[in-house]
This record gives C-alpha cells, structure tokens and sequence, in this order.
C-alpha cells in the first residue's frame, strides 16, 4: 500500500523542525570541474580524556599518584612533521595510518568561565557558553560559495547537547533510514501550494504565528518550514533507494558522499555513542574500553573517506576537512582517592582537538598541555585557575611560531593561549566566512588569531 498524502503530512509535521526547512530548494549536482569543500565534524560526547589519546601522560606520574592511568600501558612519542612532539596512548595505534592527513591541536583552552557540559559545548559550536548561532551554517554562507540552497548540515545520528539557535536547516538523516525515507518521497507529491490538506494547516499556523512570543515565533518558523518543504522533498528524494551495506562507519560515509555530490549538504555531523562523562572510579575504569571503540570508529570513518570516490580525480578525504573534538578535557585524578581507584571531572583548561583533510596541513604537533611529569613547577597562572593541581594546563602558544612557550606566566591571559576561538576561526578562514562573524577571545578583546600555520 503507497502512502498517502496525509501520511506524508504526518511524517512530515512529526519532524517540523527536521524536514520542514526554511530557505531550501532542490539540489544542483556539484560539477567534476568545481572546487568543492565540505566538512566533517565527529563528536565526542561528556569531555573525552586527552591522556587517552594525543596528549598522554608517562606510567611514571601515575606512580607518583599525579594521574590515574586504567590501560596500564606507557605512552609512545609522536613526533610532528613541525618537529613537535606530545606523548600517544598505545590505543591511538589504528590511527597511525593517517598520520600524515591530521594534525593535532593540544591544550586547546574552551571557556574559562565554566566547566559544565551543557556550556562547553555551547562554547564548541556557538562561542556563547549560554548557546547561540552554531558555527556551522555559517561554513554554508553564500559568500563561502556554497551550492544555492543546500541544506546546512545533515546529522548522521544524536543530535550534540547544545543550545543551537540556527540549526534548522540541519536535517537529521540516519544511514539506515535514508533508504526508506527516499522510497517514500519518491512515492508521494511534494506539498505544494493548493493542496488541501497542507493549507489547513497553514492556516491554522498563520493563526498561531499571529501573536507575541516563543509560541507565535516557533509557529512562524514552522509556516515558512511547511511552505518550503516541497524543495525539501525533492532533494531528499534523489537520494539512493537501495540500503547502504557494510559496517556502520561504511554507511556513515556512503551516505554523507551521496549528500555532498548531489549538493544536498555540505556539512555532516556525527555524535559518535561512547559517553564519556566519567567522574565515579568505576566508569573511568572503562574508558580504556571506550576509547578502544570510538578510535576505531574514526579509523573507519577516515578509511572511509580515503576510499571512497567523490569523482574521478579525488577521494572523499580530497575535499573534506574533518575536526574531531569533545567539549573539554577531564582532571588526572579526583582528590582525597586512591590513584587506582579514581575518577575524573571536567577541565576546560585543556583540550584536544585533531583537525584534517582539506585545506589542512597534516601531521603536525600544534600547542601542549603542562603538568607532563611529576616534577614539573606549575606556574602561577595555572595555580590562578586550578589551585589544587587538579588539571593540566594549556601551556602559553606562540601563534606566530606554531609552538608551545616554555615560560611561566604569572596570570592567567586569554590571548596568551590556544583557544577554540582560534581553531573556530581557521575554519572560517578556510572556508572564507566573512570576517565578521569571526570570533573574540572575549567580549573587550580582539578576534582569535587564525592559526596560518596550519593552512595548506
């Protein structure tokens, strides 16, 4: 049995705020000869342990009771192309492959003010620990010579936890329904202007949209959702109808190919399941088990894109710049615990940020992290922010030179560190985002330096 037109509607109205998107219309195929850019952004979700991947700490200083250690194995160099170095965890080993395709970001500092999830994370996508506009469909401004009317984003499984206030033309789009959901609009007739149905209920939110606040607000976006849809139908419809095979991260990026091709979207973002939130000792225990299965899922997703074709000429890597991030680092230890019996809480002082693809200089080493042995003297600028020694630090940034200072500040200043505002930034840079919409450090200061450095 064909579903019916008020089927659709249902499915449709079940999702306003997904498939019922203002500002779209159909899609124009991305031509062979053009110089496309897309961008990838892999989440990791309850502030990932840096000491677990690119900015780990030796066996020694989990013996001297300074930071707990659950896989119990030494920490190998990882030398930069720069000449840099930071200590690896034994579990980034499946990335090794593509080390010259990345570059890590340590000791990234996220919002000094507050070391929540919900304001971190805000801070990752809005600059605004309290949320706001969302980087995101900013890479798709017209000025950044996006295809006309694509969508802003497809989100490929969980929505991040963010306070995002232009995400709507972010359309959540699972490998395993896509499939299904372009049979479906294939089958049906867009909604178009006359339709009885479809204008019932414009009306009914003409009449909601009439009025003051959030109510007739969300009422009015979901009109000018509802009389757009039709373009969004027919974009969605020229997806594939044959159900993409292959492990999870295969049809993660068959399905995000098929999207930037056909100029669905030139974004895609992915919430990968581990949670990483680990303050009780007995779920820290497990992060060894946790980073074991996202490193392997990026190590897929980056195969992925080296193998699959976007034409003739160029991988999916070729021209798509991928950012793997959390919300913020985690403290080395809990006090007043035993060091093999500890969990961990939020750092915002210290992040870990890997950034790759397109336009990105790979295998670089770029910022550090301080507190990297035992003996090391903390300065007085971190004593300033974590008093009991609670956190590493992002040490002070040279961003003319690319490396990490070796000084002690006395205070804590913004400007003197690596933020995320820069590496925010560097992404508006290459994509072209308007300088406008660059962000500051702070509210009284400057805009973030773009880190040129790591500009191809």
């Amino acid at each position: 049995m064909f579903p019916t037109r008020r089927d659709f509607l249902r499915i449709g109205l079940g999702g306003a705020g997904t498939l019922l998107l203002p500002g779209v219309r159909a899609a124009v195929a991305v031509s062979p000869e053009a110089e496309p850019h897309f961008f990838f952004m892999i989440v990791l979700s309850g502030g990932a342990d840096s000491s677990y991947m690119f900015d780990a700490r030796p066996l020694a200083m989990t013996k001297a009771g300074r930071i707990q250690n659950y896989l119990g194995r030494e920490a190998y160099p990882w030398q930069g192309r720069n000449g840099a170095t930071t200590l690896a965890s034994p579990l980034v080993k499946p990335l090794e492959p593509f080390r010259d395709r990345f570059s890590i970001l340590n000791g990234v500092v996220m919002t000094p003010s507050f070391d929540g999830h919900l304001q971190n994370m805000n801070f990752l996508f809005t600059g605004n620990a309290f949320g706001g506009d969302s980087f995101i469909p900013h890479l798709n401004l017209a000025e950044t010579g996006r295809a006309p009317h694509s969508l802003d984003a497809i989100l490929l499984d969980q929505p991040p936890d963010a306070t995002l206030t232009n995400h709507s033309g972010v359309v959540p789009l699972a490998p395993g329904a896509a499939a299904g959901l372009a049979t479906t609009l294939r089958q049906i007739a867009p909604l178009e202007d006359g339709d009885e149905i479809a204008n019932f209920v414009r009306r009914r939110m003409a009449a909601n949209a009439g009025g003051p606040g959030r109510l007739a607000a969300g009422a009015a976006q979901m009109l000018a959702g509802l009389d757009r849809a039709p373009r969004v139908h027919r974009q969605l419809a020229q997806l594939s109808t044959q159900r993409a095979r292959g492990s999870r991260e295969q049809q993660t990026v068959a399905l995000m190919a098929e999207c930037f091709r056909l100029s669905i979207a030139r974004t895609a973002i992915l919430v990968l399941p581990e949670q990483f939130d680990v303050h009780a000792a007995d779920r820290a225990k497990e992060q060894p088990q946790l980073f074991m299965r996202a490193i392997a899922s990026i190590a897929a997703l980056l195969q992925g894109l080296a193998t699959t074709a976007f034409d003739k000429q160029r991988s999916m890597f070729d021209v798509t710049t991928v950012v793997v991030a959390s919300e913020f680092g985690r403290t080395m230890r809990i006090p007043d615990s035993r060091i093999d019996d500890t969990g961990t809480n939020h750092n915002q002082f210290s992040n870990s940020i890997l950034i790759g693809g397109r336009g990105i200089r790979g295998g670089l080493v770029i910022g550090a992290s301080d507190l990297a042995r035992a003996s090391e003297r903390p300065s007085r600028a971190h004593l300033g922010v974590d008093p009991m020694l609670e956190k590493a630090v992002g040490r002070p940034f040279d961003f003319k030179s690319m490396r990490a200072r070796t000084d002690l500040p006395a205070s804590f200043e913004l400007p003197d560190y690596l933020t995320i505002q820069s590496v925010v930034n560097t992404l508006y840079a290459l994509f072209g985002v308007p300088q406008e919409r660059y962000r500051t450090l702070r509210r009284d200061l400057a805009a973030a330096p773009v880190l040129t450095g790591l500009l191809a």
